[in-house]
């Protein structure tokens, strides 16, 4: 890891392990998907009640360091975000969900304050932990509030746990709720097992949430711009 030069606008644009793996086979591609991500500035620290006056707002800001890219899309723990929403929060109220029973609900209600009203992009990290209500495998929906259920599952003990995503749609605001799931006594599955295939071919719109859509997807390649 390093740091670039940011006296300068700077653009580092780097493959992921599966595109450099493609390009050292000789094969040849074209990048459909990226991602931008800028997860080391601290977006609240836009100030408009800066004495200096305009533009001075994001001084802060733009004095701080920016990182080197890094190929693992995973580790991007916040977005590029609309410049309407600076100095906007994404708000949720429980961040944790520890301890639940197969079957029970979790519900996550987001809130952006301070900035636009919009929907959220809700992404399962492991499927068969924690799915959306009425969706299938899908792993993300898009809407207004994520409704999820806890899946039932034999192994491992005493439970199992999965992260959910959640980002702004305008606002491209980011938070990650952790949920635990206990083993169920009774259950067959294995959390840690393959997640059902269906989850990166096929896509459903529903009501889940107050409306919204499912959507199912897989990439090969990202970007990072700083």
């Amino acid at each position: 890891m390093g740091f670039l030069d940011n006296s300068t606008i700077t653009v580092d644009a780097i493959l992921t392990k599966r595109g450099r793996e493609i390009l050292s086979q000789g094969g040849n591609f074209n990048i459909t998907k990226f991602a931008l991500s800028d997860e080391e500035v601290d977006y609240t620290l836009y100030d408009v009640t800066h004495p200096d006056g305009t533009d001075s707002y994001g001084a802060v800001i733009e004095n701080m360091s920016l990182l080197e890219g890094a190929p693992n899309r995973t580790t991007f723990n916040s977005f590029l975000i609309n410049q309407s929403a600076a100095g906007a929060k994404l708000e949720i109220a429980q961040l944790s969900y520890p301890g639940v029973a197969a079957g029970a609900p979790v519900v996550i209600s987001p809130a952006t304050n301070g900035g636009p009203a919009e929907n959220y992009v809700f992404t399962i990290e492991n499927t068969n932990i924690v799915r959306f209500k009425g969706q299938g495998a899908a792993k993300t929906f898009t809407g207004k509030m994520g409704d999820l259920v806890a899946q039932s599952f034999g192994t491992p003990t005493p439970n199992a746990t999965t992260t959910v995503q959640v980002q702004g749609l305008e606002s491209g605001l980011v938070a990650v709720i952790s949920v635990t799931v206990k083993t169920d006594t009774g259950g067959a599955a294995n959390a840690q097992g393959t997640q059902d295939p269906t989850n990166t071919s096929t896509s459903s719109t529903g009501n889940s949430g107050g409306g919204g859509s499912a959507t199912n997807y897989s990439g090969d390649d990202s970007r990072r711009s700083n």
